[in-house]
């Protein structure tokens, strides 16, 4: 039990490593980080795995069920959650993605309402306008006549 603690440990050791990384770097270098904690991981299962071929157990356990409890299960228990978190942000991307979108649609649905909202008073002072211009020149032009 306490190796798939330990391997969790390590997990979350490059999960975090990577994101440091990223932050460092203009441009991030590694686009998946779920992926990229389970290199470490497997790195140190392949270490673990051959000091435990290369030593002699101890009596009453086999070389095979000291590599099945000991490296296989914490490994296949990380990498089954990495899926898992890998599978979760996806969806929660998707969702976040689904209301920026949404939230675009009903910022502008509001703004074109506004919109016309706001045309609709300039285009009845433009309205009302008119004739007082027309008016202005009518005068101007009789002005005009009366001078000339």
């Amino acid at each position: 039990m306490s190796n798939a603690f330990f391997y969790v440990f390590i997990y979350f050791l490059g999960y975090y490593g990577s994101n440091v990384l990223n932050m460092l770097t203009v441009r991030p270098l590694i686009t998946n980080r779920f992926v990229a904690a389970l290199v470490p991981v497997y790195g140190f299962a392949f270490t673990h795995a051959y000091m435990i071929v290369n030593k002699a157990p101890p009596p009453g356990i086999t070389t095979e069920s000291a590599i099945l409890f000991s490296v296989v299960t914490p490994l296949v228990l990380v990498t089954v959650g990495a899926i898992y978190f890998m599978w979760r942000s996806k969806d929660k991307q998707d969702e976040d993605s689904t209301e920026a979108a949404q939230s675009s649609i009903d910022q502008q649905a509001t703004e074109s309402a506004e919109t016309r909202t706001t045309e609709i008073p300039e285009q009845e002072a433009q309205a009302s306008e008119k004739p007082g211009l027309s008016d202005t020149k009518q005068s101007l032009q009789d002005s005009n006549k009366t001078q000339n």
